[in-house]
Formats: structure tokens, C-alpha cells, sequence
């Protein structure tokens, strides 16, 4: 077999149907969208994200996927202008709010999903594409071609090293196997396929995290887990609790023993 012959994007489906943690719908991250921000608020990913990235100030951005905020505010620091896409309202509702807080008047948010027609929705050419943890799509290819042809001067991705965020023990720990699907590998192979060559970079995270409290550091491990039961809720605070260690301040620190990595794929047109 040669590599040509592989079918990158047909392997990046299959390995999305044998994943044990499924995409969520519009109406779940609407229902997310409050303690996803709180969660996102003070990023260290989108320090690390944003220092990789060094954007041109007279640019304009687009960020699909954008979620409350979490780069396209401190990004609208940045550069001329961001249009921020996604397709939960409440998580745009939040972004709305906290642009104008922070007295940013060059963003636009627009309710829009991978499928939707873009050029409808008004959404034009952007000097800068990024898709930051968004690429949770069914056609791979189509959705790097159309941020391939909506940039007209560079293209940042960013998707899971091997588990990324998910903490293997937390679905051990409760009694569930971990399936996380495909990762960064497809995309960057996928890309060279289309004549793409791609420079990959990686943000590591901290493995060791502070919280305010232990209902917090539960709640940090409760959203990987669809549809928890009281049975598994008791088995994951056992196994947060075996490894909170508390602070002098009140706090608690938890660590996990796998690194959090992503990928940072970009290019230039």
C-alpha cells in the first residue's frame, strides 16, 4: 500500500464512530455554554495559542468555532477586526456580553454552523482563518477547504494530541473504557494529501491544576462523562479525592498523571 492510497478523511470518520465520547449537540453546549466560560476564562491554552499565532494588527480574523470567547476576545486586541462563528447562541450571548465589558467594538458574532452556507450568512474573506478545538466535523476535507478558501493569508488549526484533554483514569476510575478518536495525525496527513505541507507546533498544559474548592475540581472531571450516574458520580469524587492535596490559601490542587497536549497546525496562502 502506498500513501496515497489512504483515505485520511474516510479513516478520520470511522474513528469517529468508534469514540466512546460523543460530540455534543447545539442544545447541550447552550446548556454548557455559562460554566464552559467560567472554565475558559482565564486560558492558559489561549495565552500559548495566541503567542504561536503573532497575527499582523491591520488583519482581519475569523474564528469559527469560537465558542464565549475564549481567543476572539483577546485576539480583537490583536488585530483590526474578528468575526466570531459558532453554533450555540448562549455561547455567543456570552461573548456579545464580555466584548463590551471589556469596551472591544471590532468583533461580530455570527450563529453559524460547518454546514451552513457561509457566504449567505454574510461572512466574507478573513485575512486569518482558525478553528481553535472546533474541528469536530463529519467531512474533514470540506471543512479544511473552506477555511483554506475563506483565508487569504494564513489558516491555524488546533486539534487533540492522543487524549487531549480527556483524563483516562477519570473513565477508568468510574468503570468506562476511553475511545477519544481520531487526532491531529489525520489532519496534518490529510492536508499533505491536498498539497498542504503544514508546520505543527504543540501546547502543553500543566498536568497539576489549582481550584477554588473540591466541588470545583470535581466539576473540572464531571464533563467528560455524558449522562453520569449517582453510582459513577460517588466513584469519581473517590477518585478526586485520593488526588486533591490542600493548599495553605484554602485552595485545592489536582494533578492527573497524562499530559494535556494540542497540536497547533498552520499554514500560509
Amino acid at each position: 500500500m502506498k500513501f496515497g492510497d489512504l483515505d485520511w478523511d474516510r479513516m478520520w470518520r470511522e474513528a469517529r464512530q468508534a469514540k466512546t465520547w460523543r460530540g455534543r449537540k447545539k442544545d447541550d453546549w447552550d446548556k454548557r455554554a455559562p460554566s464552559f466560560a467560567k472554565r475558559n476564562m482565564h486560558s492558559v491554552y489561549a495565552e500559548r495559542f495566541l503567542a504561536l499565532l503573532r497575527p499582523d494588527p491591520s488583519w482581519s480574523a475569523l474564528d469559527f468555532g469560537s465558542g464565549p470567547g475564549t481567543l476572539a476576545i483577546p485576539l480583537a486586541r490583536q488585530v483590526r477586526a474578528v468575526t466570531a462563528a459558532d453554533f450555540s447562541t448562549a455561547m455567543l450571548a456570552i461573548l456579545d456580553r464580555e466584548a463590551t465589558a471589556a469596551g472591544l467594538n471590532n468583533i461580530r458574532t455570527v450563529h453559524a454552523s460547518w454546514e451552513d452556507d457561509w457566504r449567505q450568512l454574510g461572512i466574507e474573506r478573513h485575512d486569518l482563518v482558525i478553528a481553535s478545538r472546533s474541528l469536530s466535523v463529519d467531512n474533514l476535507r470540506a471543512a479544511l477547504t473552506r477555511m483554506d478558501e475563506w483565508a487569504a493569508k494564513r489558516v491555524v488549526v488546533s486539534d487533540r494530541v492522543g487524549a487531549g484533554p480527556f483524563d483516562p483514569d477519570v473513565f477508568a476510575a468510574v468503570g468506562r473504557t476511553l475511545e477519544t478518536g481520531p487526532d491531529y495525525i489525520y489532519t496534518v496527513n490529510l492536508l499533505y494529501q491536498m498539497g498542504i505541507c503544514a508546520t505543527v507546533d504543540f501546547i502543553d498544559l500543566e498536568q497539576r491544576r489549582i481550584f477554588a474548592d473540591r466541588a470545583e475540581a470535581i466539576d473540572s472531571c464531571r464533563w467528560m462523562l455524558d449522562r453520569i450516574s449517582p453510582t459513577e458520580e460517588t466513584k469519581l469524587a473517590r477518585h478526586v479525592d485520593e488526588r486533591l492535596e490542600p493548599l495553605p490559601d484554602g485552595a485545592v490542587a489536582l494533578s492527573r498523571r497524562t499530559p494535556i497536549r494540542w497540536a497547533v497546525i498552520s499554514w500560509h496562502k
